[in-house]
């Protein structure tokens, strides 16, 4: 894989698909919101096309990063979405990902949507992107995508949210919250791995809605009190998959229950996405930052997926979008 240590001094450098990945170190003063410093103060982004064209920059969930597109041997994480021809067309954008902070290793706990704004600023300004066509956020990218639009207007023409709000809903930190008491108490265990796996099985129930868990799993019954369902092999399984450091899972999880940004702040054209089944982030909470941005657009749609209808349904809501960040400024 094509990486570097990137300087702003530097020349680019790409492989035969355009495609790069740069490793930019934040100034030694880049301080987070808590106080705290970071110990590998550096920002991964992973640049796909030539940065001459219009840039959109998208940021998916905690547990996506900088593998957009689908490159080589690694799948992306929005792959349907940000391709040739797709709603984000690689054809025609420059697209840039990034790894949301903490590195792996990092001893800094405390971090918000806001740091992970100001490091991506100076992180495009390093890799001599300035002014950003667009910046599309879903879930978590998308409070990273607010926290940006609201600190620096003037380097974005377009914002677009899915599945994001201007802050948490009280009921999905309750959630989160139990999510991270078991990593927690895991930790204190010696059982770790195993945490992080039950959070992010307890996660995957909230990210799905009742009515596709009826759809797709029987309630056929093992032989033994305690014996596992369809739906709890299929959790089980997804927790085993998930492979993250507990602390940065915590740091993350907590990240995003921190997240607060101004609407009044947000003077950028914006579209707001909504999934109707979304139950981490209601689609009534959407509609509310979109009346409250003063060029804001919502659109709403219906999805068996609740808030994974971002991953799931981009062919419902990917025209709109496509459209709205092709067309031209009045």
């Amino acid at each position: 894989m094509t990486a570097a240590r990137y300087k702003s001094d530097e020349s680019r450098f790409a492989d035969d698909a355009g495609v790069c990945d740069v490793s930019v170190l934040l100034p030694a003063e880049f301080t987070l919101q808590s106080g705290e410093i970071l110990s590998r103060p550096e920002i991964r982004l992973r640049i796909h096309g030539d940065p001459a064209r219009p840039v959109v920059v998208a940021a998916g969930g905690i547990s996506a990063g900088r593998a957009v597109a689908d490159w080589r041997d690694e799948k992306g994480w929005w792959p349907e979405f940000v391709c040739p021809g797709g709603a984000v067309d690689l054809d025609k954008f420059c697209v840039v990902g990034f790894d949301f902070l903490p590195n792996a290793g990092e001893t800094a706990r405390t971090i918000t949507s806001n740091d992970q704004a100001r490091a991506l600023a100076f992180a495009l300004s390093a890799a001599k992107i300035g002014r950003i066509r667009a910046f599309v956020g879903a879930s978590y990218g998308g409070m990273a995508a607010l926290a940006f639009a609201a600190a620096f207007a003037g380097r974005i023409e377009k914002l677009c949210i899915v599945s994001a709000a201007d802050r948490a809903h009280p009921a999905a930190t309750a959630l989160r919250g139990v999510q991270r008491r078991i990593v927690d108490f895991a930790l204190r265990c010696g059982a770790a791995e195993e945490g992080v796996s039950l959070a992010r099985q307890l996660a995957m129930i909230t990210y799905r809605t009742p009515e596709e868990f009826a759809a797709r799993f029987s309630q056929a019954a093992g032989e033994a009190a305690g014996d596992p369902y369809d739906v709890c092999n299929y959790l089980i399984a997804r927790g085993e998959a998930y492979r993250v450091a507990p602390e940065r899972f915590v740091t993350l999880s907590d990240s995003i229950d921190r997240h607060a940004v101004d609407a009044a702040k947000i003077q950028t054209p914006s579209l707001f996405i909504a999934s109707k089944s979304d139950r981490l982030v209601p689609a009534e909470d959407i509609a509310r930052l979109a009346g409250a941005v003063a060029n804001g657009r919502y659109f709403e749609f219906d999805s068996l997926y609740g808030h994974d209808a971002f991953l799931k349904d981009a062919a419902i809501f990917g025209p709109s979008l496509k459209s709205f960040i092709e067309e031209k400024a009045p």
